[in-house]
């Protein structure tokens, strides 16, 4: 891996903490997609001692939890656009899990 994709990655890691969007943090940092600053948090997840991926983990699941709260209780969306949602919500807590 680059240093140039390291700091990027640790970056990202660093914004996400602080509670920004994946799609904040993808304008932000100039970031084609969302989902390109989801892969760099992981791979920044798969860098960190096992203890300190562990809470960051836990803390990302915690706020992967929230935001399906606030989804589950969106009325202003249909059943569809929720639905959507919440998968690609379970899809993300997945990844998540999966990068030990």
């Amino acid at each position: 891996m680059s240093e140039l994709s390291e700091t990027l990655d640790q970056k990202v890691l660093q914004l996400r903490g602080q509670g920004q969007a994946y799609a904040r943090i993808s304008r932000d940092l100039g970031l084609d997609r969302a989902a390109d600053a989801q892969q760099a948090f992981r791979r920044a997840l798969r860098c960190l001692p096992a203890v300190d991926a562990e809470r960051v983990r836990d803390e990302e699941l915690s706020r992967l939890d929230r935001l399906a709260e606030r989804v589950r209780a969106d009325t202003t969306r249909n059943e569809m656009d929720r639905s959507r949602h919440l998968k690609t919500i379970e899809r993300m807590r997945v990844h998540i899990r999966d990068d030990n």
